[in-house]
């Protein structure tokens, strides 16, 4: 993405009391992937006009009335998420695995004791549960090896830091006013703010003297005169290496509660009520490590830091969904309609710094949790399909959605309603709808085995304008099925692949503030997923 989209930040103006409602949480919280049963899966979700499967109740309401009898069903999974970072051809690779639980569920029948061809042939209700996203992944991105600083200056800043803690080291000193004159704070340890304190909690900023006002980094060495003065000078002569590294976790998923019809084998009606729950959390860190060794270096020496936002968001919302099937054999035609998505969402944010001595030992300091409670919006879906169903030997479906990404919206009723008018302004001139497409196949070879294939395309939800590389994502699926009568099994194998440009936020206030990169990180994300569906039919 541009840098506008990582820089929409309401937390800068608000003292961190909101951190991050900014677009990259509506692309999270808009987001859906492919997911469900296995059979599902494998043929990329592309149901909306086929059913009979627990995954289609999520995708088309009335894929229930398709079924014949009554099915209870679960899908482990195992996700391996793997990413790659290129900066200033500095090459680095991290994974995650992670194993979710993408769907359980069953769905009762109801037949009249009489047999019909005609009218209401049967009625059907169902609960389950889908995981909608998963945001499970590690990124560890180098952006710098055997980095060192510059000289010192007359005010006895260093004039060129290019070290996150020289620059903390600076600002427990003072600032330039517009004029280019220096301006001393002044500031006891006990008086420190942000950072600057945290450096100190975490010993990687002391004081020149006791209770005095300057200091001197981990990066810097002391020589004491007899005359009671004191000379600094830089010990970070080998240089140090930077890394930014971000840590997700979390999930999306939905319970929910169907009810369908089926008339006359013909026309099939479906109606949901859904509850959705989010969970997110993520660490970002700026880490600097102590690779080559301080000269002179010591037994108190500084391993590795780590300058940290930790974010954890937790909602739940409600949703309705309604479909139709037309059953025109051999074809089959779907439509559905999903509301908006109503969410309340709890957020909770902090910032600090981790250090680690050569010496094992483990210091931490950080700012108070600033909570934060809002709702949110999400834009509401329509889609069609269609399906070929050539007996019990093979079916083709393709699936199409339309998402409305400037729908969505932020509210709250703790007042900021300048912040999120800005934010929700954003929403509606960056985003766009999107058009996804899905297909699947699935051929059976004997009545008792099944082989299927599927391919997806995500369109980017924000406009070309805004963005420096198209956020598209393209996946891949394939599996294979066993029934009997009342048991089935099924596996499936999904590939995703998707790029993004990521900008380092040093703007003021930020954590990296005072530092400076000269292009955006190119990142790779690549992700294998794995499931098993177990069925029962009865």
């Amino acid at each position: 993405m541009k840098r506008a989209l990582y820089t929409i930040m309401i937390g800068c103006c608000m003292a961190s009391s909101l951190s991050s409602q900014n677009l990259d949480d509506v692309v999270r919280f808009n987001k859906r992937e492919l997911t469900g049963t296995s059979r599902s899966l494998a043929m990329a979700n592309a149901f909306g006009a086929l059913g009979g499967d627990l995954s289609s109740l999520s995708i088309n309401p009335a894929g229930i009335a398709v079924y014949r009898s009554s099915e209870f069903a679960f899908t482990p999974s195992i996700s391996l998420n793997q990413s790659k970072a290129t900066y200033n051809n500095f090459v680095s690779k991290d994974d995650k695995y992670s194993f979710p639980f993408n769907q359980a569920g069953g769905v009762t029948t109801n037949r009249p004791l009489r047999e019909k061809d005609k009218g209401l042939i049967s009625t059907h209700f169902g609960f389950t549960y889908n995981r909608t996203a998963d945001f499970n992944e590690n990124t560890s991105m180098l952006i710098g090896r055997g980095v060192t600083d510059g000289d010192y200056n007359i005010d006895g800043q260093i004039s060129d830091a290019r070290t996150l803690l020289s620059v903390i080291r600076n600002e427990a000193h003072g600032y330039y006013d517009n004029n280019g004159n220096f301006i001393p704070i002044n500031a006891t340890p006990e008086n420190l703010r942000g950072r600057a304190r945290w450096a100190y909690d975490t010993y990687m900023l002391d004081p020149l003297f006791e209770d005095g006002t300057h200091y001197f980094s981990q990066y810097e060495d002391v020589i004491d005169y007899d005359d009671g003065t004191s000379t600094v000078y830089n010990r970070n002569v080998n240089g140090i290496d930077q890394y930014n590294i971000i840590e997700r976790d979390g999930y999306s998923g939905e319970y929910g509660f169907t009810f369908g019809a089926n008339i006359s084998h013909v026309l099939l009606l479906g109606t949901s009520v859904n509850i959705q729950s989010f969970r997110y959390e993520q660490t970002e860190s700026f880490r600097e490590v102590n690779v080559n060794s301080f000269d002179p270096s010591g037994p108190k020496d500084m391993d590795y830091f780590d300058a940290y936002n930790k974010l954890n968001q937790k909602g739940l919302g409600i949703n309705a969904k309604f479909g139709m099937i037309l059953n025109l054999h051999p074809i089959r035609l779907g439509a559905s309609f999903h509301t908006p998505t109503f969410m309340e969402v709890d957020e909770e944010y902090y910032s600090g710094i981790d250090s680690y001595l050569v010496d094992f030992k483990n210091y931490n300091s950080s700012s108070n949790v600033s909570e934060f409670t809002y709702s949110y919006r999400t834009p509401y879906r329509a889609q069609g399909s269609a399906a070929i169903v050539l007996g019990k030997f093979a079916l083709l479906s393709f699936d199409y959605e339309m998402k409305d990404h400037t729908s969505s919206k932020f509210t709250s009723k703790d007042g900021y309603a300048t912040l999120f008018n800005q934010i929700n302004e954003d929403i509606n001139n960056q985003m766009k709808i999107t058009h996804d497409f899905k297909a699947g196949i699935e051929i059976r070879p004997v009545p008792y085995f099944a082989l299927r294939a599927g391919a997806a395309y995500f369109d980017s939800p924000i406009k070309d304008e805004f963005v420096d590389l198209e956020l598209t994502k393209w996946m891949g699926t394939t599996g294979i099925g066993i029934r009997s009568k009342n048991f089935f099994f099924d596996v499936a194998y999904a590939y995703k692949f998707n790029e993004d440009n990521y900008y380092l936020n040093t703007s003021e206030g930020a954590m990296l503030e005072g530092l400076s990169f000269n292009e955006p990180i190119a990142l790779e994300y690549r992700n294998h997923q794995a499931s098993f569906t177990f069925g029962w039919k009865f």
